[in-house]
């Protein structure tokens, strides 16, 4: 028995101690991507998975919890929504249990206040837009300090800014070009927003839509079926789903992979536990 006691007592020091990463967010924060029938469904290759893999080599121990729900809300997060639960109070219960071993927390969500119901191939509801807006102004701030309370003011969180998916439209002749041009500033009008609640909260900021070509318009590029078109076209179309027949917006392993190298820079100027 004594033998056993002190065998059982090395392996528990030898194992290293638990650490974890939580994902928060929309449908990307858990991997969504189509299946072969066009079902999207979560997956095990999102940026999260990227990067916590990536940091397993630099964090022993390092686990991943994913808690993003598909059509998620800055409002539904806060309250409860397409997945039955308030994202939310799931985060703060983990925080709250688990700290001092949370290393990191990555956060993506506002994208779907504006795009779920404002676009369309045809137009974009202005209207709406200052609406999703005004929600993103009300809960990003309250999801921040939320998150920071129940985490302890030396876990880092990481925000993420979005890609323009609307590109896609440029492909559906001129009225979907008209739709794509416009879209441009208002995506950048989102992130402009998101950047600023992010870094008043003292979040980390990692910008996807520069690597996603989201404000070039310019720059010819050839695209298999459909000739020339700007280069942020070709761009989304080669990071994501969305130029296919229906605008799916979820990075495919590639998108995803550029949206981890993008939070890892980020991450890399960072000390994490």
């Amino acid at each position: 028995m004594v033998a056993l006691a002190v065998l059982i007592a090395a392996r528990a020091a030898a194992a290293p101690p638990r650490h974890y990463y939580l994902s928060v967010g929309d449908s990307l924060a858990v991997g969504m991507q189509p299946n072969a029938r066009g079902h999207d469904h979560p997956t095990g290759h999102g940026y999260a998975d990227v990067v916590a893999r990536r940091l397993a080599t630099r964090i022993r121990g390092l686990q991943l919890v994913k808690l993003g729900c598909a059509g998620e809300t800055s409002t539904t997060l806060v309250l409860t929504g397409p997945c039955r639960r308030s994202q939310l109070a799931q985060a703060e219960s983990f925080l709250s249990s688990h700290r001092g071993s949370v290393s990191l927390i990555t956060v993506n969500i506002g994208d779907n206040d504006i795009e779920e119901s404002c676009f369309h191939a045809a137009a974009i509801d202005y209207a709406c837009i200052e609406n999703g807006l005004a929600a993103v102004r009300a809960n990003i701030p309250v999801i921040i300090a939320a998150l920071r309370s129940a985490a302890g003011d030396g876990v880092p969180i990481v925000g993420i800014t979005d890609y323009d998916q609307f590109l896609a439209y440029w492909l559906r002749g001129a009225g979907g070009r008209s739709v794509a041009r416009a879209s441009v500033p208002v995506i950048a009008r989102l992130n402009q927003v998101v950047d600023t609640l992010y870094r008043e909260a003292g979040v980390h900021v990692a910008d996807a839509a520069p690597q996603f070509g989201s404000t070039d318009l310019g720059h010819p590029t050839p695209l298999a079926g459909h000739g020339r078109v700007p280069r942020g076209v070709a761009t989304l179309c080669r990071l994501t789903w969305a130029c296919g027949k229906r605008l799916d917006d979820h990075p495919n392993d590639a998108g995803y992979g550029v949206l981890a190298t993008v939070i890892e820079r980020v991450v890399g100027r960072l000390r994490l536990a």
